[in-house]
């Protein structure tokens, strides 16, 4: 009698809540989402090849599964009209088991369009946490590998991340470890981390870059194609009183201003913003390019007040490099903790609850399919994708005010003017690509090998970023003229664009995967010897900017 009733508790499954027992039938692996789910809400996402890629589906949230230990990895066809509103749509594959079940993770791709890389998340309350490292998943043949590598980067939730395959590398700033993340924390604690981790895509090496700013969670980190190697832009987030603590005291950023990071060089800039924005978190980001106003869009969608806890319906973008905020139309319904991934001039949410405490309101993260569609151009909420809307135009009151101050009245620093006064990024040649890639290797070597030979080249590094800024200084008129360049419509992740390998030379420390010795990436506080002694080096050499 008891074998027959553990057999029957294995095949149904039970819940115990409130003194009360209820069976929770656990039904077949699922194909699609024509079932709907419920209370799933964040996802790691990414558009590749036509293909919006969504990872973290709980099979315990599908009515038509109810089997927890089930984790989905999600596919959107996109390379023609899609309803969104159907879930047949959404195709689903089952994840190997010895893959760890994850919430809170980044999803990012490399250049080629091969692979796709699962970085940072949550283990569920109940499970053990996983303190791996990148999962990969290989679009080919559909299979996962771990990234067996001699770093072992600490898994991070609630950061700000980009993708740019572009430049064969992907951005994380900021969150904090918890018990949900690492086995070494058993108490309330959350632990932030300090600085930006880089990650590049080609080589799976690792790169701890400077961040001024930071601990920081949340907020909202993208990628601009301008001058050189770009610029990302943080927006948003929240400061903690400590970086490691329980409870801490949190406090909002300003939206007043922003935080941009000139790849190329190296460096943070703080630039202040003009224009009435409505302040939010756990809110989502996409950029939009006009190739006639040679300006880019940031559109900020949904979130919630961090302080009165309502959902912001509001759509706001950020127009650079007059850092001038404007309104847009919003949404019908918002959500919070969401994602975004842009395809032409359509913003594809994934994911988001419609309430900031779940609990209060059951349904907040139910919905018959993931996500939702804003069209940039038109302001509107459509249900319909269409891949051939790719244009996208500046609203005509946008861009008269763009035309009439294109920049602000004044710049913060004036250096960050050189990222934006000439235009969107001019591509690299092959030549150019080589002499980088052969830099890189001088540099890692020079690190791994001997201070003497990195202080050589971080010397001619220096003497090459004085001349770039010194022309920089002389005035608009001596920049390169470049505006006939269009960049890649941002959303498509094209693996057209030329290579542009990046360099380590402004790098906080580079993390190399191949040494003798396990270093993890906990913000910067834990290094070796060498390794510091290579950072004061490069702090001291390092050209004011």
């Amino acid at each position: 009698m008891s074998r027959l009733l553990c057999l029957l508790l294995v095949a149904i499954g039970v819940q115990v809540a409130a003194g009360t027992v209820q069976t929770v039938v656990k039904r077949d692996v699922q194909a699609d989402l024509s079932e709907g789910f419920c209370r799933n809400w964040v996802f790691g996402a990414n558009i590749v090849d036509d293909v919006l890629y969504m990872n973290g589906m709980d099979g315990g949230r599908l009515d038509a599964d109810k089997n927890a230990s089930n984790n989905y990895l999600i596919e959107l066809d996109l390379s023609a009209p899609v309803d969104l509103q159907n879930g047949s749509n959404y195709k689903l594959s089952l994840i190997p088991t010895d893959v760890p079940t994850l919430k809170d993770q980044a999803l990012w791709s490399n250049q080629a369009n091969s692979t796709l890389f699962s970085y940072g998340g949550r283990s569920p309350n109940r499970e053990k946490p996983d303190d791996g490292g990148v999962w990969m998943y290989r679009i080919s043949d559909g299979s996962w590998e771990e990234q067996r590598t001699s770093v072992k980067p600490v898994r991070l939730i609630e950061g700000a991340y980009v993708n740019v395959p572009e430049l064969q590398a992907a951005y994380w700033l900021g969150g904090y470890q918890t018990k949900q993340t690492t086995s070494s924390i058993t108490d309330g604690t959350k632990s932030y981390a300090t600085g930006m981790i880089q990650y590049n895509t080609t080589t799976m090496e690792y790169t701890l870059l400077e961040a001024p700013f930071t601990p920081v969670q949340q907020g909202a980190l993208v990628y601009l194609p301008a001058r050189d190697k770009g610029a990302l832009v943080f927006l948003g987030g929240e400061v903690p009183a400590r970086k490691d603590g329980v409870d801490t005291e949190i406090t909002p950023n300003s939206w007043d201003y922003v935080q941009v990071y000139d790849i190329e060089a190296g460096m943070w800039y703080k630039q202040t913003t003009t224009g009435d924005v409505a302040r939010r978190t756990q809110f989502c980001a996409s950029v939009m390019h006009d190739p006639s106003s040679t300006s880019f869009q940031i559109y900020v969608i949904s979130g919630a007040d961090y302080e009165s806890k309502e959902i912001v319906k509001d759509v706001s973008y950020l127009s650079i490099p007059s850092f001038k905020w404007y309104r847009a139309a919003g949404l019908s319904k918002g959500r919070m903790s969401h994602t975004c991934q842009a395809y032409g001039r359509q913003i594809l949410g994934v994911g988001g609850r419609q309430s900031y405490v779940p609990l209060s309101d059951p349904k907040a993260g139910c919905y018959n399919t993931p996500t939702f569609l804003y069209d940039a151009q038109s302001e509107l909420v459509r249900t319909i994708f269409d891949p051939a809307l790719l244009r996208y135009s500046v609203p005509p009151n946008t861009a008269a005010d763009i035309q009439s101050s294109p920049t602000p009245s004044a710049w913060d620093n004036p250096s960050l003017a050189y990222l934006f006064t000439d235009g969107p990024n001019n591509g690299t040649s092959t030549q150019e690509t080589k002499s980088k890639s052969t830099n890189k290797g001088a540099i890692v070597g020079g690190v791994v090998g001997g201070v003497a030979g990195a202080a050589i080249i971080l010397g001619l590094v220096w003497f090459f970023l004085r001349s770039r800024r010194r022309k920089a200084h002389q005035g608009d008129a001596e920049l390169p003229e470049t505006s006939e360049r269009k960049p890649p419509i941002l959303g498509e992740l094209s693996g057209n664009h030329a290579i542009t390998e990046l360099s380590a030379s402004h790098s906080r420390v580079e993390i190399s995967s191949h040494g003798s010795q396990v270093y993890e990436l906990d913000g910067g506080n834990t290094q070796s010897q060498s390794q510091k002694q290579s950072i004061d080096k490069k702090s001291e050499e390092r050209p004011e900017r």
